[in-house]
C-alpha cells in the first residue's frame, strides 16, 4: 500500500512513523517520497495506518527518450 499525495504529506507521514520508531543509527527515516507524474507517493507502513489516499500499486513510468 502507497500513501498517494503531496510532498508535504508524505513528509509528514515519514515524520510520524521515524518518531514512532525511534530510528537511530544507520536508518534515519522511514522512507523517501517517490514523485511519479505529479504525484508524490511513499509506503504505508504496517503499524501506522493513515487517512491520506491510498493505492495498492505505484503507476507505471514511462521511459523517456533521450
Amino acid at each position: 500500500m502507497y500513501i498517494k499525495g503531496t510532498e508535504a504529506e508524505c513528509l509528514a507521514y515519514d515524520a510520524e512513523v521515524t518518531a514512532g520508531e525511534n530510528y537511530t543509527g544507520g536508518t534515519i527515516r522511514w522512507a523517501e517520497p517517490i514523485e511519479i507524474d505529479g504525484y508524490h507517493y511513499m509506503i504505508v507502513h504496517d503499524k501506522y495506518p493513515t487517512t491520506l489516499t491510498t493505492v495498492t500499486e505505484l503507476p507505471a513510468i514511462e521511459d523517456e527518450i533521450i
